[in-house]
C-alpha cells in the first residue's frame, strides 16, 4: 500500500487547456482514482485465483505505459486475445493501462502498480506456472519505457527494476515482450534459462508505428496480429514478424529496427509442452462456438 501512497506524489495539476466548446474534455488521473487502485487490482487478482488449476498453466499480465496515445492500449488488448487463444489463460489475466479515453476499466499501469501486481500474481502461481507479460510504450536508450497519463507526473520503468520485480515475486518462467523503441536494452537484464524475452527493436534502435491515430505499432501488427494466430511455436512467429518488419521497413525506407529475441532452453521446450495441452481445448472451444 505505501508504493500508491507515494504514487500520490506523481499526480499533477495541469493548466487549463484550450478545448473546442462541443469536444469532450479528457479525463485526468485524481488523488481519488490513485488511492482505489490497490482495491482494483485486489478484486481482479481474486478473480484470477479462481481460474487457478492444478498442473503448468499460462498467466498474463499486460502494461500500456502510455495513455495520451490509444495505440499503447489496443495493442495490450491485442496481445491478450491472442495470448489467451494460444496458450488457454481462461481468464488468468490482468492488464495495467494508461488510456486517457478511458481511466477507469483497467488498473493504472505503473511501475507501483506493476510491482504490487506481479507480488499478488507471485502468491497464486505455481512453480510450474508461466507468466506472459507483454509491454507496449515508448522506450528509450537508458533500457527504460515512459509511464505517463494525463494528470501524472511522467515517470519510467526500467529492465533492471522490471527484473528485480520478478525476482521479488518469485516468478521464474516467463514469457517478455517488449513493444517501444530501443526495447533490445530489456533482454541482458531479464535473459536466463527460464525466460524468453523478445523485443520490437534493438537497444540502439527505434521502432515503428506509435500515435494517437494508429492501433497497432507494426511490431504489433507483425507479431500479435499476423504471425501469432498460425505460427508453430513462439520463436516461428517472432521470425516471421520480424522478416516482415524488415521488409516492410526496407520497402519505406526506414533506418532497420533490428527486432531481438532471446528464446530461454527449458522455457522454451516447457511452452511447447503447454501448446500441445491447450489445443485439443482451442480446438473444442471452435467447433462449439
Amino acid at each position: 500500500m505505501s508504493a500508491f501512497r507515494l504514487l500520490l506524489a506523481t499526480i499533477v495539476c495541469l493548466p487549463a487547456l484550450t478545448i473546442a466548446a462541443d469536444a469532450p474534455v479528457p479525463p485526468r488521473v485524481t488523488e481519488d482514482l490513485v488511492a482505489r487502485q490497490p482495491g482494483s487490482i485486489d478484486e481482479r487478482i481474486r478473480l484470477i485465483y479462481e481460474h487457478a488449476r492444478p498442473g503448468a498453466q499460462a498467466y498474463f499480465v499486460g502494461f500500456a505505459g502510455v495513455g495520451e496515445e490509444r495505440v499503447f492500449a489496443e495493442e495490450i488488448d491485442l496481445a491478450e486475445r491472442r495470448l489467451a487463444a494460444r496458450f488457454a489463460l481462461a481468464g488468468r489475466s490482468l492488464r495495467l493501462v494508461n488510456d486517457q479515453r478511458d481511466l477507469e476499466r483497467y488498473p493504472l499501469a505503473t511501475a507501483e502498480a506493476l510491482r504490487y501486481a506481479l507480488l499478488a500474481l507471485g502468491k497464486i502461481m505455481d512453480d510450474d506456472d508461466v507468466l506472459f507479460l507483454a509491454l507496449s510504450s515508448h522506450g528509450w536508450k537508458d533500457a527504460t519505457i515512459s509511464v505517463s497519463n494525463r494528470g501524472m507526473r511522467p515517470s519510467t520503468l526500467g529492465a533492471a527494476q522490471l527484473a528485480d520485480m520478478l525476482r521479488e515475486a518469485g516468478i521464474r518462467w516467463r514469457v517478455v515482450v517488449v513493444s517501444a523503441c530501443y526495447s533490445g536494452s530489456f533482454i541482458k537484464p531479464l535473459a536466463d534459462d527460464h525466460t524468453i524475452v523478445i523485443t520490437a527493436a534493438s537497444k540502439s534502435r527505434p521502432s515503428f508505428g506509435c500515435g494517437a491515430d494508429r492501433d497497432l505499432t507494426y511490431f504489433g501488427e507483425a507479431f500479435y496480429r499476423d504471425a501469432l494466430p498460425d505460427a508453430a511455436s513462439l520463436r516461428i512467429a517472432f521470425d516471421v514478424a520480424k522478416r516482415d518488419i524488415t521488409a516492410r521497413e526496407k520497402a519505406e525506407r526506414q533506418r532497420p529496427s533490428h527486432p531481438q529475441g532471446y528464446f530461454g532452453a527449458l522455457v522454451e521446450a516447457k511452452l511447447g509442452e503447454m501448446e500441445a495441452a491447450a489445443r485439443p481445448a482451442a480446438t473444442a472451444a471452435q467447433s462449439h462456438p
